[in-house]
C-alpha cells in the first residue's frame, strides 16, 4: 500500500472509519516516510448535518497538522440511484485533488465490516468470482484502504482512545438503500444464525481475491498472445481459450481499450464472447455510448463510435487529377507513355490501363446492390458482393469502397480485383495508371 515517497490523498468524510484513517496515517507518517494531504467533499444532502460533518473534516485535519481540500456537489439530490451517483461523484473529487496536490495514492476508510457487507450485497444482486472478491486492499496501484482487516468495534476503540471527534450520518440509517438493510437487518439474522458470519464473508473474499488475481495474470499472457499490432482482438484466440476465461479475456481486453469497465454488464461481454464463437463472420456487438466491437471474419475491433457515410456520388475522374471520397479513399489518375516507360503494379492497389481503349469518362462511385465484374484471368462475370466474401473484406468496408467503370463495366475495385477491359498489351503506346490510398478512418 505505501512505500517512502508517497503522497497520500487521505479522503475524509468527518465519520469514525475516515477519521480513524487519517489519525492511524498521521502517526505512521514519519516511520513509513509518506506526506498526508486530506480531502472532504460536501454532497449537500443533508442541510446543517452537512456542514457538521464538513466542520468535523477540517477540525481534524487542523487538528493533526494535515491540509484539507473541500469540495462541494450540489447537483446530486435530483435522479435516481443516489448511492452509484455520489460514488462516482466522490470518486471523481479525489482523483482530480491528488492530480492537483501531487497525491500518488489515494486512501479511504473501508472496514471489514464494509468488505462483509460488500460481499454480501454482491451475492444477493447475483455475481461471480471477481464480485466476490469484495472491496479491493489496493485498487489499480493507487486507491488503497488501510483498515479493510479492520473492524468497525476496534475502530471505535481507537477514536475514544485518542479522544478523536467523528459524526454520525443520519443517512447510514435510512432502509432505503441496500447497503444500510443489510447492514442493519441482514446481517443481525446471519449473526444469530452464525455470530463469525462477517469473519466467513470476509475469508470468502480473501479466497476469491487471491483466485482472480491468479486468472488475471494468467488471462494477460493471453492477452498478449491474442491481441493484434493494431489492438484487434484475434477471434481463434478468444474461441481457443478455455471456456472459463473467455469472459475474463473479453474484459481485460476491452479495459486495455476504453480504459476502464464502466457502463458494461455481463450481457455486453457474454454477447461479445458469442460473437467469437459463432459462424458468422461478420457482426457486432453495441455497447453503452455508441461504441461498437465489430467482427470482421478472423478479428474484432472496438471502436469508440460507428462512422457513417452517406452514399457518394458518382465522381468523373480525369487524368491528372485525383478524387476523394469522405470515408477516406484517393484514386489519382495519370498518363504515361512508353517513351515514360511504365512498371507492372505490384498488387492490385495500382492500376494500368491501355489508354487508348479507355473510349468513355471514367467514373467512381461507391459499390451497389447487384455489381458484376469480368475479373482478370477469368471467364464471365462474379457477383462484386462474392468477390467481396472471397476476399475477406469487412463488411463495413464494402460499405465506402470505391468502384472504377468505364462504359458501365468496373474496370477497377482497389485492392479487391481487376477487371478484364482496356488491359496492356505490346501494342500499347501509353497507359492510365491509377493509385489507389487510404486514410485510417474509424468505423469503416
Amino acid at each position: 500500500m505505501l512505500v517512502a515517497g508517497d503522497r497520500v490523498l487521505v479522503a475524509v468524510s468527518g465519520g469514525p472509519d475516515s477519521v480513524a484513517l487519517v489519525a492511524a496515517l498521521a502517526r505512521l507518517q514519519d516511520a513509513y516516510g509518506i506526506e498526508l494531504r486530506v480531502a472532504h467533499l460536501n454532497h449537500q444532502l443533508r442541510g446543517a448535518e452537512s456542514r457538521r460533518d464538513q466542520e468535523c473534516a477540517e477540525t481534524v485535519a487542523r487538528r493533526l497538522g494535515l491540509a484539507c481540500v473541500v469540495g462541494g456537489s450540489a447537483t446530486l439530490a435530483d435522479g435516481p440511484n443516489l448511492e452509484a451517483r455520489a460514488r462516482t461523484e466522490r470518486y471523481r473529487f479525489l482523483h482530480t485533488v491528488a492530480e492537483a496536490q501531487g497525491c500518488n495514492k489515494i486512501a479511504t476508510g473501508h472496514t471489514r465490516d464494509d468488505q462483509a457487507e460488500t460481499v454480501l450485497m454482491r451475492v444477493l444482486r447475483g455475481t461471480g468470482g471477481d464480485g466476490l472478491a469484495g472491496i479491493r486492499a489496493v485498487r489499480d496501484g493507487r486507491i488503497i484502504r488501510p483498515l479493510i482487516e479492520c473492524g468497525r468495534s476496534q475502530v471505535l476503540t481507537f477514536l475514544r482512545d485518542g479522544d478523536l471527534p467523528y459524526c454520525e450520518d443520519s443517512s447510514n440509517q435510512d432502509r432505503r438503500f441496500l447497503r444500510n438493510r443489510v447492514r442493519h437487518e441482514v446481517m443481525p439474522l446471519l449473526r444469530s444464525i452464525n455470530p463469525n458470519v462477517q469473519r466467513r464473508l470476509v475469508s470468502i473474499a480473501e479466497i476469491a481475491t487471491v483466485e482472480t488475481q491468479w486468472l488475471d495474470d494468467h488471462v494477460r499472457s493471453l492477452l498478449a498472445a491474442a491481441q493484434l499490432a493494431d489492438g484487434a482482438l484475434a477471434v481463434s484466440t478468444v474461441a481457443a481459450a478455455p471456456a472459463a476465461l473467455r469472459a475474463r479475456l473479453v474484459r481485460a481486453w476491452l479495459r486495455e481499450r476504453r480504459g476502464d469497465l464502466h457502463r458494461l454488464a455481463a450481457a455486453h461481454v457474454h454477447a461479445i464472447v458469442q460473437l467469437a464463437e459463432g459462424e458468422r463472420p461478420n457482426g457486432d456487438v453495441r455497447l453503452p455510448g455508441g461504441e461498437l466491437v465489430v467482427r470482421a471474419y478472423e478479428q474484432m475491433t472496438w471502436c469508440r463510435q460507428e462512422t457513417r457515410f452517406a452514399i457518394e456520388p458518382e465522381r468523373v475522374l480525369i487524368p491528372g487529377t485525383a478524387v476523394c471520397f469522405e470515408s477516406g479513399w484517393r484514386i489519382r489518375a495519370q498518363v504515361v507513355t512508353k517513351e515514360q516507360g511504365w512498371q507492372p503494379p505490384a498488387d492490385l492497389w495500382d492500376l494500368i490501363a491501355d489508354a487508348e481503349a479507355i473510349t468513355a469518362p471514367l467514373v467512381v462511385r461507391t459499390a451497389c446492390p447487384g455489381d458484376r465484374v469480368r475479373p482478370l484471368g477469368l471467364d464471365g462475370h462474379r457477383k462484386l458482393q462474392d468477390i467481396f466474401v472471397d476476399r475477406k473484406l469487412p463488411r463495413r468496408s464494402r460499405r465506402s469502397c470505391p468502384v472504377v467503370t468505364c462504359n458501365g463495366e468496373i474496370l477497377w475495385v482497389p485492392g479487391v480485383v481487376r477487371g478484364s477491359a482496356a488491359l496492356v498489351t505490346a501494342d500499347t503506346s501509353c497507359v492510365l495508371r491509377l493509385e489507389a490510398e487510404k486514410t485510417g478512418i474509424a468505423g469503416t
